[in-house]
């Protein structure tokens, strides 16, 4: 349910005051039943009639209730002034922790109405600069992360029996968002649009999975550690290259760079190293590889090398390179996040045909071929799974320069997770492409139709990519495990109207 009340007024003739007062609540819930039955001895579908049968059910449930309010101000469309506050109260947490109260404040300023803009006004017609800055929260996934509960169905030597299931953690409480915005747009001559934009974000009391000792019972519970940081710039180009009767031709380019690193964890926690790949370590980014250093292929033997990478009390690394990879240690290694980001779209028209076309590119950023640790030849299951394409280039007799090691049928010396396995995910992508003709008027007004369009689409048609063994848009954290691909698809369409 959700009520609003809205006020808006102008007064001494500049003055303009916006203000809405509402109070949302919301309630979930999720009921769940499944039921199955096998080896049937005839064709009738009831479940009673099954040789073998068995079901599920479940039930969750959540509320949320929010209070808030918004206040905008303007003078003369050359000053703007907004301030908003809201509290919300979640069921997902403990009765001590539930509400959080969050708040913004921006404003902008519209610099082409001003006086000493004028002379420029033929060039800059247009020119705004904003502000703002506020927090928002983050409630936890989970329902009942904070509850210390137990859940039945656990059964012990053929009878019905209960675990616990969630550690008990009343302290838990909203991630907070701390947002900073700073913006500046420009017009030129009414053709040329620029919207450059600068942010910083810091979200604090972090939801994270905490590990604990597997001697509780659990592996980790759900708790609000340390702080994250998200700094970047944003850039948008928008140009009208031609407007015309008969040509049009729009383009708009952006971009994206994020830098995005750890700020603090658990108290004195500099680091946490997270399954066999990854690391969590204060001034690194969230999404770090932590592996052993690849170092080639020692071309006498065909095994991998790598470097052994051992500190000294300076914290210099050892550069030596060893075929043992025990011997090696992990180091952090590379980001799954990119450098740049964005897009570059081109919208044509000449008399009745219709192009747009959208390239979409990622530059820096690597991922982790997980796929690629479990698939390769480990002693068991060489005869089992499909090879990668690169195994042609293996390693296989003396003399052989390649980057891909001998097979190996010796158990455990196959694969290790090492930066072999990290690869670029830079590419460039068209992303989408559209074509249309629109029939002349005369050609349809005489079957009483308005208007036809005959077009064709396409998505994903074409990448260029630096590593080609998989799609190079993969998961936000860089893991790849036998990811399918986006769809390549083409649709042909006719639009009529009447």
């Amino acid at each position: 349910t959700q009520t609003q009340l809205t006020y808006n007024k102008t007064f001494a003739e500049h003055h303009n005051i916006d203000v809405l007062l509402g109070f949302e609540t919301e309630d979930y819930k999720y009921d769940y039943t499944y039921t199955n039955g096998n080896t049937y001895p005839s064709y009738l579908p009831e479940i009673t009639n099954a040789g073998v049968s068995r079901g599920a059910s479940n039930i969750n449930s959540y509320r949320m209730t929010s209070y808030l309010g918004r206040l905008n101000y303007d003078y003369a469309g050359k000053y703007y002034v907004s301030g908003s506050f809201r509290r919300d109260g979640s069921s997902r947490l403990s009765r001590d922790s539930r509400w959080g109260n969050f708040w913004s404040v921006s404003g902008s300023w519209r610099l082409s109405q001003e006086a000493f803009m004028e002379s420029l006004s033929n060039v800059i017609t247009d020119a705004k600069i904003r502000a703002s800055y506020g927090v928002n929260g983050t409630q936890p996934k989970d329902y009942y992360g904070y509850m210390g509960v137990y859940e039945f169905g656990y059964n012990y030597n053929g009878n019905g029996g209960s675990s616990e299931a969630r550690f008990y953690n009343p302290s838990l409480k909203w991630e907070k968002n701390y947002n900073l915005n700073i913006g500046l747009s420009l017009t030129f001559i009414d053709r040329i649009f620029v919207n450059l934009e600068y942010y910083n974000r810091d979200t604090k009391d972090l939801l994270y999975n905490r590990p604990i000792s597997s001697t509780t019972g659990f592996l980790n519970y759900l708790a609000n550690i340390g702080q994250l940081n998200n700094k970047g710039v944003e850039f948008e180009l928008r140009t009208i290259n031609f407007a015309g009767p008969d040509f049009n031709w729009t383009s708009v380019l952006n971009l994206t760079h994020n830098r995005n690193k750890i700020v603090a964890l658990d108290g004195d926690i500099k680091q946490s190293v997270e399954g066999s790949w990854f690391i969590h370590k204060i001034g690194l980014p969230y999404n770090s590889f932590y592996v052993k250093e690849f170092a080639g292929v020692d071309p006498s033997t065909g095994k991998g090398l790598y470097y052994l990478n051992t500190q000294d009390e300076k914290g210099n690394y050892n550069r030596e390179m060893t075929d043992d990879a025990s011997k090696a240690q992990a180091i952090p290694y590379k980001s799954a996040d990119p450098k740049i980001s964005g897009g570059f779209t081109n919208i044509l028209s000449y008399k009745w045909f219709d192009l747009g076309l959208t390239f979409t590119y990622s530059l820096g950023g690597y991922s982790f071929d997980k796929t690629g640790t479990l698939i390769e030849t480990d002693g068991s299951k060489e005869k089992s799974y499909n090879l990668p394409v690169y195994a042609l280039d293996r390693w296989q007799k003396p003399g052989d320069r390649t980057d891909v090691p001998r097979f190996v049928l010796e158990q455990g010396a196959g694969p290790q997770n090492s930066s072999r396995y990290i690869h670029s995910t830079d590419h460039i992508r068209l992303k989408n492409l559209t074509l249309g003709f629109t029939l002349p008027g005369r050609w349809v007004q005489k079957a009483l139709i308005e208007n036809a369009r005959v077009y064709f689409s396409g998505s994903n048609l074409l990448t260029w990519a630096k590593w080609k063994q998989y799609d190079p848009e993969v998961p936000v954290n860089g893991e790849v495990f036998c990811e399918a691909p986006p769809m390549r698809t083409f649709n042909f369409g006719v639009e009529i109207t009447f």
